[in-house]
């Protein structure tokens, strides 16, 4: 009885992370975080360039713009998630 009162506790202890995987982690959130600001960058760079047009032209290219950026994040994402599952444990 006493036994399986202690088991729980010391099963739920989290192991401590390599210094390998944490920096494997440090850059695959790195990564998502410049792919992220270049799509930001595009987004607004895109947007600015819209204001200039009039019409049909202006919501086309603003449309094009904001689909570019969900894409852009989309595979950042991805490449994020794909990063993290390859680091060493």
């Amino acid at each position: 009885m006493l036994v399986l009162g202690i088991a729980p506790t010391v099963c739920a202890q989290r192991r401590k992370q390599t210094s390998e995987h944490m920096a494997a982690i440090k850059k695959c959130n790195d990564d998502y975080k410049q792919a992220a600001k270049i799509a930001n960058d595009d987004y607004r760079s895109a947007v600015k360039n819209a204001n200039g047009q009039i019409g049909k032209g202006r919501a086309e290219s603003l449309a094009h713009a904001r689909k570019a950026k969900s894409l852009a994040l989309a595979a950042a994402k991805l490449a994020k998630e794909q990063c993290v599952a390859k680091a060493p444990k």
